[in-house]
């Protein structure tokens, strides 16, 4: 069973403690922590997965890296053990720049950046949570998203903020 820490309307912990998805949560307006991670390589281009058929939110559209913190972790921990379950790929926490904490739906994102060079070929995925990941630029994530085919409530909030990381 996954527990997460519920958290009030400025993201502060408000000591309570839900099971995954529990809408009574949020029906009385709590949110959880989620965190993302926007890999970009040296040619500048983004690192993106397919969500599964399977995923109950937004099955078969593109996303980032990310997942929901569970209790007893941290975000760093988080993307670290999301990107090994999901992909198969080593992140060190180190290298993980933390650059916007935004609020959507029922979650609060601390999203980060990486910096890194990863092989899609050696990646292995797991099928319950993906079914595909490929390098594209940000002209082609603008794709995805008017096509309805990326997350929603993520590019717009940090589409800008990648531009001017990948910029430096």
């Amino acid at each position: 069973m996954e527990l997460w820490e519920v958290l009030d309307d400025k993201g502060n912990p408000t000591g309570e403690i839900m099971e995954k998805y529990d809408k009574r949560v949020f029906e009385r307006g709590f949110y959880h922590l989620g965190t993302d991670v926007w890999i970009i390589n040296s040619d500048n281009k983004i690192l993106i997965q397919k969500r599964s058929e399977n995923k109950k939110l937004e099955p078969n559209v593109w996303a980032m890296t990310g997942g929901s913190v569970m209790v007893g972790e941290n975000s760093l921990e988080t993307i670290v053990r999301e990107a090994k379950e999901e992909l198969d790929i080593e992140i060190d926490p180190n290298k993980l720049e933390l650059v916007t904490k935004f609020k959507t739906g029922n979650v609060w994102i601390e999203t980060y950046i990486l910096k890194n060079d990863y092989d899609i070929a050696k990646m292995k995925f797991q099928k319950e949570e993906v079914s595909d990941a490929k390098w594209v630029t940000w002209n082609e994530i603008d794709e995805l998203v008017k096509k309805g085919m990326f997350i929603k409530h993520r590019w717009e909030f940090v589409k800008e903020i990648l531009k001017e990381f990948s910029n430096k």
